[in-house]
């Protein structure tokens, strides 16, 4: 038995089922030809004990740490914690931990934990951000994979997973045009964000092979620092004068199909049944309607 105020060591456990320490080790990481009674007696041991391996022991003899880093611009978690969350479901059959750093927005916190995480000896580097623009690499030649999620690296040489922002507002269109609609407008978000920019050109772009445009400018959201992005008023004609239309909203900090669509139709709560809407996000599927 332990001693009070001491963690149980495998050769406690050892002890306790009677084996030697070598056949302990076994039949906990399930290795070696050994008798499933003589298994079960040891993992009972452990169990009694409240053995917990020792995963300094466990790095140094597998050469990993089972620990992934993470570093983020991304101070509000927006959008950094649903790829934490993706990380942590992807990894955890694998036992894996995920250590998330918020550089900030500055190059020297960032350097800072870049040293801490390589220190610290994880498997790789998670690189992520509120922007979904290239930015220049973290670092040359790291000793572990880095891979950059929703924020791209300007070298094409490393691994970038990113949405396809004009895939996405280009498939809107067509279900918008399939559909029979031919008055289309675009809510979508900040005139300044780039995944705004490429998302409105790839919408004209697709509403142009079919010698279309938008019925007006794209509208943009405000409001998105408080987390509750709304579209701005646009400038529509009387809703008297409407045929059937449509609208296309491609998510960006919150300017959502629904809560757009009664807006830019002309109606304060619901949207016309004249109205559709579709929409785009790279964290869940479109609305449909």
């Amino acid at each position: 038995m332990t001693k009070p105020g001491r963690p149980a060591t495998i050769s406690d456990v050892a002890a306790l089922a009677s084996v030697s320490v070598g056949t302990a080790s076994k039949a906990l990481n399930g290795n070696g030809s050994l008798r499933p009674e003589t298994r079960q007696r040891v993992l009972h041991a452990a169990e009694r004990l409240g053995f917990r391996p020792n995963a300094a022991a466990r790095a140094l003899n597998e050469g990993r740490t089972y620990t992934v880093g993470m570093i983020t611009t991304d101070s509000i978690g927006r959008f950094s914690i649903p790829i934490l969350m993706g990380a942590e479901n992807a990894l955890g059959a694998g036992r894996m931990s995920v250590f998330l750093c918020d550089a900030r927005d500055d190059p020297i916190r960032e350097e800072y934990y870049l040293h801490t995480l390589l220190g610290r000896r994880v498997d790789g580097i998670i690189v992520t951000g509120r922007r979904s623009q290239a930015r220049p690499p973290i670092a040359a030649d790291q000793p572990v994979p880095v891979v950059y999620a929703f924020i791209s690296s300007t070298d094409p040489q490393d691994c970038s997973v990113v949405p396809d922002e004009a895939g996405g507002a280009g498939k809107a269109i067509e279900h918008l045009l399939a559909v029979g609609r031919r008055r289309i407008a675009h809510v979508t978000g900040p005139e300044h964000h780039h995944s705004a920019q490429v998302r409105s050109a790839a919408a004209r772009a697709r509403l142009a092979d079919d010698g279309l445009d938008l019925v007006l400018p794209p509208c943009t959201a405000s409001g998105a620092k408080a987390g509750a992005a709304r579209p701005r008023a646009c400038s529509w004609p009387p809703v008297p004068t409407w045929t059937p239309s449509s609208a296309a909203a491609t998510r960006s900090l919150g300017a959502s199909p629904t809560a757009c669509a009664p807006r830019v139709c002309g109606s304060r709560t619901t949207s016309p049944w004249w109205a559709s809407t579709t929409g785009t996000s790279w964290r869940w599927p479109a609305n449909h309607r």
